[in-house]
């Protein structure tokens, strides 16, 4: 079994959702960067969704942009990301997702990258704007160096379409709560619980659900869905903007992690 394996079968025998928390790497420096990373584990996080900065994100609203270019700013290249994500993985053995732009590892070069994402600890990748059917060169890679396949679903997912999606997914399917770019201004769909029962009618893989989820309430409503995991993205990347100056920054992202936590206890 593989860490996402591992990780969802243990949360189903416990009867919680995996929380899975986001931030960009590299915010708001490389040292804080690993410090939140592990404050996120410390808090209880299940699954990390890591970002990698990039200066046009097109499915990232301007909270994720604005952490973007600090963390490039910062000096977060791809040799200092990988040494980033190897010192966390030597802090925990949860798995770590990588949600990134094709750009990014085209510039690399794709079994250069794939390679050193593996050796590094990631576990799968997400690439935001490379469909199924223009992923077989990366495919490849990622399957010759063990990497997991993430895709995207939306309520708007033709049937046909979500099966063919889901046939390219083995890690987790990460279905859109609400339509548009990441941020924390709307509250997530009414129809994430119909999204859930459509995909699951055509695949086993776990549904873990992100966009707008920016509260515990929130997480617990989607918990509530029958999804497998919940991703909170914008609402931790804007706490970090509001408080990179502040000493507490580092225990304040710990609480509110394990404050989101909380909500993915499924009640009997």
């Amino acid at each position: 079994m593989n860490r996402y394996q591992k990780t969802f079968q243990l949360l189903k025998e416990r009867n919680e959702a995996a929380f899975i928390p986001f931030t960009v790497a590299g915010d708001p420096d490389l040292d804080r960067s690993e410090a939140i990373l592990k404050a996120y584990i410390d808090g209880g996080a299940d699954i990390l969704e890591i970002g990698y900065p990039f200066s046009d994100p097109v499915a990232d609203g301007p909270v994720n942009q604005r952490a973007a270019i600090r963390a490039i700013n910062a000096g977060l290249k791809p040799d200092t990301f990988f040494s980033l994500i190897s010192k966390v993985r030597n802090y925990s053995e949860i798995p770590f997702g990588l949600l990134l732009y094709a750009n990014i590892i085209e510039h690399v070069g794709v079994e250069i990258f794939c390679r050193k994402a593996a050796d590094a600890g990631i576990d799968s990748l997400l690439v935001a704007d490379l469909p199924p059917e223009e992923s077989d060169t990366l495919a490849k890679a990622m399957k010759d160096t063990g990497l997991g396949r993430v895709f995207i679903i939306s309520e708007l997912t033709p049937p046909e379409r979500t099966s063919i999606i889901c046939k390219h997914v083995d890690s987790f399917i990460y279905v859109v709560s609400r339509l548009g770019a990441t941020g924390t201004n709307s509250a997530p769909s009414d129809s994430i619980k119909e999204t859930i029962t459509k995909i699951k009618s055509v695949s086993n893989k776990p549904c873990a659900v992100g966009f707008g989820i920016s509260t515990p309430e929130h997480v617990r409503q989607i918990t509530a869905t029958g999804a497998e995991g919940v991703i909170v993205g914008s609402a931790l990347v804007s706490l970090i903007e509001q408080s990179k100056d502040n000493t507490d920054l580092i225990n304040k992202m710990k609480q509110t992690v394990k404050a989101y936590k909380d909500g993915t206890r499924k009640t009997q």
